[in-house]
């Protein structure tokens, strides 16, 4: 039973203390019944204990002594302090006990059976370091106990000072506790910092962190190594270094802004800086001033951007809007050209058809259609930049498309660029569409103009190319067979190892602002592809480069250059119900249609071409109408109204767009055709007569 003592007996409770002390001094010479009849006799006068040490503590104690073990439980019981208490005598027994369980406090003494305390303690540091081990023992001396302290124990007592025993456990686990709780405060500060670790270094944004003078940098993440180019250590070294990484034209302005408006929070900045390998890179700079409890600013944290990419994808879009708007403008002047030059072309065609013209006159009016048809492939160019033309591959002698392009590609090159040709003979025909072919020339050869601005050689052959099983490997969008070889070669500036693999992708250009749109080559790339060929590019800077062209050729050995006579188009005498707004094309399809023997109805718009129909019920066997026409009544439009009426009624459409913009908004069904502005009086009576002539399905 645990006793208190009265107020105002303080003097009995140290009385009792000292005797207490002395009676276990005494005991240890006394016989273990002599021993229990003092513990019983001094019962009656143990005091309540004044330790704060509430929970029940696991004890481990290592004593060989059974007296001695008694004498230390009643300490701490006398204290007050609630344990459980696991024995050992032996350096097995010590193994085991540590194995099993987790220990509060391990007590020992010092001289052991067949170990020694240093034994023991090395042992129970072994299985549970953060455990408390205190020595208690009679013979353990001042040198051998400062020697344990060095080895790991926390404490000692003195068998017969057995009265501090209870202040050294409470100090050991007080001490233990703060050990573990410091230990837990570290591992939860290493583990932060180890988080911010990795966000710090695998984060895009560089962090910035500085006093409020400017003059100390705290911390910079490794992202500034990355985006400027130069180490972390020197920005600590120098702090302000960072400004003279800045581009000239914004340095003043970042550096008045840094000084006025970093410390206010309205510091949000784009500026340009220079890397030591000269790259001049896009950065956005923002800065957040951070106060103390008495709101006062000491320190600046920032975040730094690498927007260089961003603004580069910003500039590409709104380069790629003015190209739409651009290529829509363009399709518009094309489809309204195109109406000129089928005036041009068919007028051509009715005053050659006329056999009493001299022979200066012909020439002259094939001199017209000439023009007229070169000035056809402009329009298709434009169309074709503009995504509204359709590819319209035919066979194609590249050695007479490329000869016939000489005179104009000099004029182009200039007279600091020698031009060269060089074709084989016996060249086989390609399938390919003639406008886009002289687009990839056009563009290449422009290409190495711009590489040779001091003047240089540009070479052009044609030959043919059986692709093996090697070549294939070498290049892998090369494909075995025959094929014909364009190749385009300058002595110019070639290209750098580092842009190579991207001359081929839209808006990628080396040229300097204003001077390049990035497009050459992609739509060059675009049409080879399109044709099922592929470029391979062989390169050397300061030598000169050579892009190779390979487009499949037809099966038929060689270019028939005799020239073909024109077979006769056979006429008719259906009717036809001609719609087209403009007047003089309208007259002119209507002169040329009359002259093969049809009866024309002409209309001026959908509107009178539906009014047309209505006085001539069941008589109209084709319908030629332009697609896009004012008056809101458009060519589909009164084709499908008209069939709807008629269903065998023919449909031939006549357009300065393309057929692929006409099946996309028209749609293509059975017995509609197309015939694509300008055409010539030839081509417009084979499409009539070949409409007509169609079975419906």
């Amino acid at each position: 039973m645990k006793r208190r003592f009265p107020a105002g007996r303080s003097r009995i409770k140290r009385r009792y203390d000292r005797q207490f002390s002395i009676q276990l001094h005494l005991v240890k010479y006394e016989s273990t019944h002599d021993l229990a009849k003092t513990i019983d006799r001094l019962k009656p006068l143990w005091p309540a204990s004044i330790m704060k040490v509430t929970q029940t503590l696991r004890i481990l104690h290592v004593e060989d002594n059974l007296i001695d073990r008694e004498l230390v439980a009643e300490v701490l019981r006398r204290e007050g302090i609630c344990y459980e208490c696991v024995y050992a005598a032996t350096e097995k027994e010590l193994n085991q006990a540590l194995l099993k369980c987790e220990f509060d406090v391990i007590l020992s003494d010092f001289t052991l059976p067949g170990f020694d305390g240093r034994a023991a303690l090395a042992s129970a540091k072994a299985a549970q370091p953060e455990t408390p081990f205190i020595f208690v023992s009679g013979t353990i001396g001042e040198e051998r106990a400062v020697e344990a302290l060095k080895l790991g124990a926390t404490d000692y007592v003195l068998k017969n000072h057995l009265e501090r025993l209870g202040a050294v456990v409470e100090r050991a686990l007080r001490e233990a506790k703060q050990i573990v709780e410091r230990k837990k405060a570290e591992e939860a500060l290493r583990a932060s910092e180890e988080r911010f670790r990795q966000l710090a270094e695998n984060i895009q944004e560089v962090f910035w962190l500085t006093d409020l003078s400017k003059t100390k940098m705290l911390y910079i993440s490794p992202a500034y190594e990355r985006i400027w180019g130069r180490t972390c250590q020197s920005l600590y070294d120098d702090p302000l270094s960072w400004l003279a990484a800045i581009h000239p034209d914004d340095r003043d302005r970042i550096s008045d802004a840094a000084t006025t408006r970093q410390t206010s929070g309205a510091y949000d900045e784009q500026f340009r800086i220079v890397r030591p390998d000269g790259q001049i890179r896009w950065i956005l700079d923002r800065a957040f001033p951070i106060c103390d409890a008495s709101g006062k600013v000491y320190r600046v944290v920032g975040v730094a951007e690498d927007i260089t990419d961003r603004l580069l994808l910003e500039e590409q879009f709104l380069h790629a809007q003015k190209m739409e708007v651009f290529g829509q403008l363009a399709g518009g002047v094309a489809h309204d050209f195109n109406n000129i030059l089928t005036v041009i072309q068919m007028q051509s065609s009715l005053t050659l058809s006329n056999e009493s013209l001299d022979a200066e006159t012909r020439a002259s009016i094939n001199d017209i259609a000439r023009a007229a048809e070169r000035a056809t492939n402009l329009t298709r160019q434009l169309l074709t930049f503009s995504r509204r033309q359709a590819s319209q591959p035919r066979d194609l002698d590249l050695r007479e498309l490329v000869g016939n392009m000489t005179k104009f590609l000099q004029r182009i090159l200039g007279d600091h660029i020698a031009l060269s040709s060089c074709f084989a003979p016996n060249l086989p025909l390609a399938h390919a569409d003639p406008g886009m072919i002289e687009q990839v020339i056009m563009n290449l050869a422009v290409n190495a103009r711009d590489a040779m601005p001091k003047g240089g050689r540009l070479g052009i052959s044609i030959e043919c190319a059986n692709i093996e099983i090697a070549n294939q490997l070498e290049h892998p969008e090369a494909k075995i067979g025959r094929f014909a070889r364009i190749s385009v070669s300058d002595n110019g500036s070639g290209i750098a190892p580092e842009a190579l693999p991207r001359i081929f992708e839209p808006f990628f250009t080396t040229k300097e602002v204003g001077k390049g749109t990035g497009l050459g080559l992609a739509t060059v790339h675009g049409i080879v592809k399109q044709h099922n060929g592929w470029i391979k590019v062989d390169t050397q800077p300061g030598v000169g480069t050579t892009f190779h062209i390979f487009l499949p050729v037809l099966e038929q050995s060689t270019i028939s250059i005799s020239p073909v006579a024109t077979q006769p188009v056979p006429g008719g005498h259906e009717t036809i119900l001609l719609v087209e707004d403009e007047s003089v094309i309208r007259s002119l399809v209507r002169t040329v249609l009359e002259r093969f023997g049809y009866t024309v109805v002409e209309a001026e718009n959908g509107l009178e071409g539906l009014a047309c129909w209505r006085r001539h019920p069941g008589r109209i066997d084709l319908l030629v109408t332009d697609m896009v026409m004012p008056g809101g009544l458009s060519g589909r439009d009164l084709a499908e109204e008209l069939k709807r009426l008629q269903p065998d009624l023919k449909v031939l459409y006549i357009s300065g767009y393309s057929p692929e913009l006409a099946d996309h908004h028209f749609g293509s069904a059975a017995g509609h055709s197309f015939v694509h502005k300008p055409f010539s009086t030839q081509a417009l009576a084979e499409a009539v007569r070949h409409c007509l002539d169609k079975n419906l399905p």
